[in-house]
């Protein structure tokens, strides 16, 4: 039996997908009254709220945090969906394992495709909200917007690309198949005598240098693939990052880089990520100032596109070991209502879109700040999610799971 199947299951990446589920909701919310990303529901084209200068301040702020910390913190769910790959992989076997990622994976995948963002979409329509109110295809009836889905080539492309928040599981998915094909390459003796038994984790100024390097392939992909734009509803943008930390989690499982991090890796990456950080902030509010073209950012060949591009990447790379570390040593640990937080995480990063986007509705008619109204429909968006969650849908998913094993 491997060695790497028994190594125990650690719980800080559970209460790392706990931050990571709750900081997704306050995007998503972030970008409702904000107006900076992608989401189903806009306030700032839809409300009259009252938006003053701090509260544009507020939310430059926020959205330059989230565009810095958007590869970290992606990049980090990708390394915990990759770091207990090999044990699964090897525990099933090829069938078995592809098997399991297709329910837990493909489903929920093919039922957003398939009914709920159609049905998200054509009820924003019908209620006016924009820009969805003024999308031809919603005119109509919902049976009609399905059908004119096929009516030709770009509809149905677009029409099966309309990941939204699903995107995540397409792409882990690619990931995982590449994966795979690894694991069929290192069957090969030539190939499986030059993978190294153990391997240290790499020395600070090389992580730097390779941080570093990866900005510049993202700066490039940038030129063609900007921030804001989703060719087949990929961030592209970003798919340098996510495979790196999908690559990570991996090599750290089998090196066992987690266990051999120490505090030194923590103080000089915290450090670090502090002073790129700052800097950045520095550069755009004194230098570029808060009325320059903040798309300039999101790619193109320009310096800022360049700028921001190894900023995240060196923020991507140093969030590996502060928060892994940090979480490992003083969060690797759950009591009941952080593990009933944990069990339900992924139900919640799920069914978050079916509760922000009510509630942010629920309060539109009331003028009220946009930071106040973000902190309302965040705090009740996550309470809601947990219980749904938790009393609804993990139950039924706890009693499948009771059932297929009682069964076996």
């Amino acid at each position: 039996m491997s060695t790497e199947s028994n190594k125990p299951r650690l719980l800080f990446l559970d209460n790392i997908r706990v931050l990571f589920v709750i900081l997704v909701i306050f995007t998503h919310v972030r970008v409702t009254y904000g107006g900076e990303g992608w989401w189903y529901y806009i306030a700032t084209i839809n409300e009259s709220n009252p938006f003053d200068n701090f509260t544009l301040i507020f939310f430059y702020m926020t959205a330059g945090f989230a565009g810095i910390f958007q590869a970290s913190l992606m990049g980090l769910f990708f390394l915990m969906g990759s770091y207990f790959t090999p044990k699964s992989y090897d525990r099933k076997g090829v069938s078995a394992f592809w098997k399991e990622r297709f329910v837990r994976l493909g489903i929920p995948l093919l039922l957003y495709i398939f009914i709920i963002n159609p049905i998200i979409f054509y009820l924003l329509a019908a209620g006016g909200i924009q820009p969805w109110s003024s999308y031809p295809r919603l005119q109509g009836s919902l049976i009609e917007y399905y059908l004119s889905s096929f009516q030709s080539l770009d509809n149905f492309i677009d029409f099966l690309t309309s990941w939204t928040i699903t995107w995540f599981l397409i792409v882990l998915l690619i990931f995982t198949a590449i994966y795979t094909i690894w694991r069929q390459i290192t069957k090969i003796n030539s190939i499986q005598k030059r993978i190294p038994k153990e391997l240290s984790i790499p020395k600070y100024i090389y992580l730097l240098l390779l941080a570093t390097g990866l900005g510049f392939l993202a700066f490039l992909v940038r030129i063609n693939f900007p921030l804001n734009e989703t060719p087949l509803g990929l961030p592209l943008a970003y798919m340098i990052q996510y495979f790196m930390m999908f690559s990570v989690g991996i090599i750290a499982y089998k090196y066992g880089w987690f266990e051999k991090m120490t505090r030194h890796h923590v103080k000089v990456w915290a450090i670090t990520i502090f002073a790129i950080v700052v800097l950045f902030f520095t550069y755009f509010f004194v230098i570029v100032g808060v009325d320059s073209d903040f798309s300039l950012f999101m790619g193109g060949f320009n310096l800022n596109a360049l700028i921001f591009a190894l900023v995240d990447n060196i923020a991507c790379m140093g969030m590996i070991f502060v928060l892994v570390k940090i979480f490992y040593a003083k969060f690797n640990n759950q009591g009941k209502i952080l593990k009933n937080l944990a069990d339900s995480s992924y139900f919640m990063y799920l069914i978050h879109p079916l509760v922000v986007i009510p509630v942010s509705l629920g309060i539109a008619f009331i003028p009220l700040s946009p930071i106040i109204k973000l902190t309302i429909v965040l705090l009740v968006s996550i309470i809601l999610c947990y219980l749904l969650s938790h009393f609804g849908l993990e139950k039924i998913h706890f009693k499948k799971r009771s059932g297929v094993t009682q069964n076996s």
